[in-house]
């Protein structure tokens, strides 16, 4: 049964096929520390030649196994990793083609080879899998890259303000399709149209020289042959210019670079449009037309993949999406939110257990949490104090129990930070340190008495730890893992709606796959 693709799929499609787009793809996941995509992108595609080569051919049985056999060595065998890895050692290289991938999905298809039961079918899982992971995982964040953008800037440099591939713009602004143009206009008997095409094509010549070092006397006659055969088209009923156009014409055309540029553009944008509108249909539909995408260029074919996929960044929203995550990412990882994020507090108290300063984020965090009226978050490692010889018993007023919890809190931070010689006493300026001291032999205890503690040692964790938390290794985990948080939350890709976590998070499972491969 043929699986349903979606617009996405079609357009991950066009990547695989497309060389140009895959180069590029395996750039942009080389700086990106992606290597994984480019071993699923090449996978993919060695099965497809797979298929097809044993589609066209009628291989035996041994040439089919062998066949079978290269892709499974290549990209699924253990063997084959260790082999390689030993011989390649010595040379500073190492294997870069073996997928990474589930162990229950490698060890089936291993037995399907050991068992000799493999057949074209073999790899379809991993097929599906890896397929996945580029289509959700990597062709977005590829489609809102640098990279990506630079094979837009080329594609619009060719096509001119054209956003599609066969829109009339797009069209004259390649040569060979402008050539079929007029032979389908000849075949028409169309000669306003004709001299609407060849007036354009002048146009387009003119502003190219414009763009060069050319004298400013050639330049001026190039004007001027184009005002008169301008001239000539009005006179003869064939050209009827806009009001607009007219004055700029006779006025502008010819004079300074920027404003013969401007007048050019828009003239060409108006024969353009009359074109479009009258001939576009037909000709799209015509053997001329048909006979010129035989032979189109390669950079025809490419603006067409690169077309499609911008059409379906733009309709998707990729770069809006791209922006926002970069807004959250840098909100989150202000030092305001480490105690109130989740993710970043894991990752951030993960850099301080390595740095063997922990304690200061359990104090600042205890305090805060006193402070707050939260509950409390006695730890394993802490000990219950609810009697201490700090306190005279007889000394102590009747309270209620909200304040016999306040007086159990205060005295626990106290022994657990601030008496000298415990494990986790943290470091404070000894007159703060006397300060707090004098409190609780007092008995002096309120949900203040470690505020000037707290503020120093926020401190110190902001301008001291923190910094140095976004310059470890570290940090590059944290902000993978909220990427995964983020694309959970923000799902645009493909036919899934957007917010489906339980949807997304059970397809991610079955993949063997993390978000970032």
């Amino acid at each position: 049964m043929n699986k349903m693709r979606t617009r996405s799929d079609f357009c991950l499609l066009k990547i695989f096929e497309t060389e140009v787009v895959v180069t590029a793809f395996g750039l942009w996941a080389r700086d990106e520390g992606a290597s994984d995509a480019v071993k699923y992108l090449n996978f993919i595609r060695a099965v497809n030649d797979l298929k097809d080569d044993l589609l066209k051919n009628s291989y035996g049985a041994k040439e089919k196994r062998h066949k079978l056999m290269e892709v499974f060595t290549k990209y699924i065998s253990y063997k084959e990793e260790n082999e390689r890895s030993a011989n390649e050692t010595t040379s500073g290289r190492a294997n870069c083609s073996r997928i990474k991938m589930d162990s229950a999905t490698m060890e089936t298809i291993t037995l399907g080879f050991e068992s000799r039961a493999a057949d074209e079918n073999i790899f379809d899982l991993a097929y599906e899998k890896c397929y996945q992971v580029l289509k959700f995982d990597y062709m977005p964040r590829f489609l809102i890259s640098d990279t990506f953008v630079k094979l837009e800037d080329g594609t619009r440099s060719r096509r001119g303000s054209s956003t599609k591939v066969v829109d009339m713009g797009a069209i004259l602004n390649e040569a060979l399709a402008v050539s079929s143009l007029l032979t389908y206009l000849k075949g028409k008997g169309d000669t306003n149209m004709i001299s609407y095409t060849k007036l354009w094509v002048q146009i387009s010549a003119y502003i190219t020289s414009l763009s060069r070092d050319t004298k400013s006397y050639e330049l001026e006659a190039k004007a001027g042959v184009i005002k008169m055969e301008i001239k000539k088209l009005v006179d003869e009923g064939v050209l009827r210019l806009p009001k607009g156009l007219e004055d700029p014409i006779r006025h502008k055309l010819g004079s300074s670079v920027a404003e013969a540029v401007q007048v050019s553009r828009d003239l060409m944008n108006y024969l353009a449009d009359n074109l479009h509108t009258k001939i576009q249909k037909g000709f799209l539909k015509s053997k001329e037309f048909e006979a010129f995408i035989e032979t189109a260029p390669p950079d025809f074919h490419l603006d067409s993949t690169i077309m499609h996929l911008a059409t379906f960044k733009d309709d998707r929203q990729l770069q809006e999406t791209k922006d926002d995550y970069l807004e959250e990412l840098t909100a989150s990882t202000d030092f305001s939110f480490v105690f109130r994020e989740s993710l970043l507090s894991a990752y951030y108290r993960r850099y301080l257990r390595l740095t063997f300063c922990e304690e200061n984020y359990f104090f600042a965090q205890e305090v805060r949490d006193l402070q707050n009226g939260e509950h409390n978050r006695l730890r394993a490692w802490m000990t219950a104090t609810k009697s201490t010889p700090r306190v005279v018993e007889e000394d102590k007023k009747e309270t209620n129990s909200d304040s016999d919890d306040l007086i159990e809190r205060c005295i626990a931070i106290y022994d657990n930070y601030i008496v000298d010689g415990r494990k986790y006493e943290v470091n404070i300026p000894s007159k703060v340190k006397l300060a707090i001291g004098e409190k609780v032999k007092a008995g002096e205890f309120h949900k203040g008495m470690f505020h000037e503690a707290e503020v120093e040692m926020c401190r110190v964790l902001e301008f001291d730890s923190f910094d140095r938390f976004k310059k470890h290794y570290i940090y590059d985990h944290f902000k993978r893992a909220f990427f995964v948080k983020f694309s959970q939350r923000n799902f645009v890709v493909g036919d899934t709606v957007k917010g489906e976590v339980e949807r997304f998070s059970s397809h991610r499972a079955s993949s063997g796959k993390n978000l970032l491969g």
